[in-house]
């Protein structure tokens, strides 16, 4: 069922059903309690979403992105992003699920429960079977009781059969598929005649042609608004050069960080583990006697996955406990030991190879040290500098004073506007990338800033606008010559369009493409044979609008458009439409007859949630999940 779901999980609501399935039926430590208080989230009817709910999938979020990104995700990111509000609409469709399954009188029986959750990984012991001591530490790990774990599964698995329900209704007509698939994979070859603009004779135009042409496209012509601005950066870069690490500094670090800088041993390992030590003999026996080791720990339920451990270190191992841990790294190279006792049972282990650790030297250390112990102090030079100018600029010092207080250089930008370029189109250098920088210049009057602003990345700024020259249009007489060169070239289009437009009409009065190319004096091309799903390899030369008029146009059809470039026309002639067989087999027909069964199955997920939303009544609560954010702990 859920492979199925998987399929169609293209929407938001889909997505968000899935989410909240796989997570609750496998752990993977989110953080729950960071969230308080009474108030209900949401409610769809009777059925509401408790803060606590709300907590959880929020804190998922966080930590899903964290993992799929390798960096910490934060609470002001989430937010930004939308994040918050994703998470309320997921638990209101969650609710509103609930709600039919409630009114439908569904309920999921207890063999049902214990089956499903019996079924995961992450409840097995070490025998491959459910373990209910595993299941209960793996819940109170997450701060669940069995009780609240197993009734949200119960809703879970009752959402699933809901929409499971409505997806086995649909059914993607096979004539549709074979109709589609074979309209998309037809070939065309077009036969086609250049007509070049550069090519076209064009009168010189008169200045009162100009200036008609410059009153008709003044947008072209418009400058957009331009800023003047003074600012500060303050950020790790700039920290950097008012930082110095000194020899004694490092020295410190490396006695600090020694142990962790080195290398440990490791050892490529095989491992059985058994529950009962008299087994466990008997298969060292096994061994000892010539058996294969992993024959003997298939024999003992082990795949081979799970018995192969390479380059493991001692911290690796510590699920086993020290004392499996310990023997392990005791063995010599080819040894196998005695089952040992572990946390999880008894362990034979075999070691197939032994990597020595290795002690990383000062000099070996000293960049890496360098550049951490650099990092540190231009960070904590960065917050004692922000505070320094939050409290100048309370004192209502100037934005100059600021610089000098701080020893930080004020830079001058004269003019740029909103994509960062100066009045001559070129990207101004020096400032901040952030989006956030150029937001809050163009939010800003003149004269004014207002206080320290986080950059959104790795440190601050201070800005203030100077002065706005605002949008304008380029007086005629400054760019006579550039609206001379424009309207050359559109009348040169203009020109070569009306020359291909009379070609394509002899074309189609019966006279041949070649007679038509010699008279105009160019030759015919030929494109190569394209199918319809593929013609977007013809753009290099011919406009969409083009290519779209060739797949449109019947066996001999004659039309005309411009090129890609915008210099130019042609004028095409289809030569031959070749129909595809349909192949069922294929790869790109299944996937057409996959996206087919998706874009049903959304559809009906779509329309399955606006008759929830208007049976029942739903009630959000924004203003509390701001709370429960402000809440969050950092």
């Amino acid at each position: 069922m859920l492979n199925a779901m998987r399929r169609g999980a293209n929407s938001w609501i889909i997505r968000g059903l899935l989410i909240l399935i796989v997570v609750s039926f496998v752990i993977v430590g989110v953080e729950s309690g960071r969230f308080g208080g009474p108030t209900t989230v949401a409610s769809v009817g009777d059925v509401r979403v408790t803060p606590e709910e709300y907590g959880r999938a929020f804190q998922l979020e966080l930590n899903s992105r964290s993992q799929a990104s390798g960096e910490r995700y934060t609470t002001e990111q989430a937010v930004a992003a939308g994040l918050d509000k994703q998470v309320m609409e997921r638990l209101v469709f969650g609710a509103a699920l609930d709600k039919a399954a409630q009114e439908l009188g569904l309920h999921i029986s207890d063999a049902r429960l214990a089956e499903q959750i019996h079924e995961f990984q992450s409840f097995k012991g070490v025998d491959g079977k459910f373990d209910m001591q595993v299941y209960r530490q793996a819940l109170a790990q997450q701060r669940m009781s069995e009780h609240d774990f197993e009734r949200e599964t119960r809703h879970l698995i009752l959402r699933a059969d809901l929409m499971g329900a409505l997806r086995s209704g649909i059914r993607v007509p096979e004539a549709i598929v074979q109709a589609m698939y074979g309209h998309a994979s037809e070939v065309r070859w077009a036969r086609y005649i250049r007509v070049p603009s550069a090519g076209m004779t064009v009168p010189q135009p008169t200045d009162a042609d100009l200036k008609a042409y410059y009153d008709g496209h003044q947008q072209v012509y418009s400058l957009p608004e331009f800023r003047g601005f003074s600012f500060i950066v303050l950020n790790n870069a700039e920290m950097a050069s008012k930082v110095d690490v000194t020899e004694d500094m490092i020295a410190q670090e490396y006695a600090a960080r020694k142990d962790t800088l080195s290398e440990p041993e490791k050892r490529d390992l095989k491992q059985i583990i058994i529950a009962d030590e008299a087994a466990a003999k008997a298969a060292k026996e096994k061994i000892d006697g010539g058996a294969d080791f992993l024959a003997v720990a298939r024999e003992a339920g082990i795949s081979q996955a799970e018995a192969v451990q390479p380059g493991a270190d001692k911290a690796k191992l510590a699920y086993l406990g020290e004392e499996a841990a310990n023997q392990a790294f005791s063995l010599e190279e080819g040894a196998v030991g005695a089952p040992v006792k572990s946390k999880l049972g008894w362990v034979i282990f075999k070691v197939d190879a032994i990597t020595p650790g290795k002690t990383v030297s000062l000099e070996e250390a000293k960049p890496q040290l360098t550049k951490d112990l650099g990092e540190r102090l231009a960070a904590q030079k960065l917050e004692e500098l922000a505070t320094e100018a939050r409290n100048r600029i309370a004192e209502g010092a100037t934005i100059q004073a600021v610089a000098e207080a701080l020893g930080l250089p004020l830079r001058k930008v004269e003019a740029m506007n909103n994509k960062g370029e100066d009045a001559n189109g070129v990207a101004v250098p020096n400032v901040p990338a952030p989006q956030g920088f150029k937001d809050s210049l163009f939010a800003k009057v003149e004269g004014e800033f207002i206080d320290l602003e986080d950059d959104g990345e790795n440190g601050f700024f201070i800005l203030q606008l100077d002065k706005i020259r605002p949008a304008s249009v380029q007086p005629f007489a400054e760019i006579k010559e550039l609206v001379r060169v424009d309207w050359t070239q559109d009348a040169r289009n203009q020109a070569a369009r009306s020359m291909a437009e009379k070609i394509a009409e002899k074309v189609r009065g019966g006279a041949s493409m070649e007679a038509a190319a010699q008279e105009a004096g160019t030759s015919v091309g030929v494109t190569p044979p394209v199918a319809r799903g593929n013609a977007a390899r013809l753009a290099s030369e011919f406009s969409r609008e083009l290519i779209e008029a060739i797949y449109a146009a019947p066996k001999d059809g004659v039309v005309q458009g411009a090129s890609s470039k915008n210099d130019g026309y042609f004028v095409a002639q289809v030569a031959e439409i070749s129909p595809m067989p349909v192949d069922e087999t294929t790869a790109d027909y299944r996937q057409l007859r996959d996206s087919l069964y998706v874009a049903q199955q959304n559809d009906m997920y779509a329309q399955f949630q606006t008759y929830l939303y208007n049976t029942y009544s739903v009630t959000r609560n924004p203003g509390v999940v701001d709370t429960l954010i402000g809440q969050q702990q950092p």
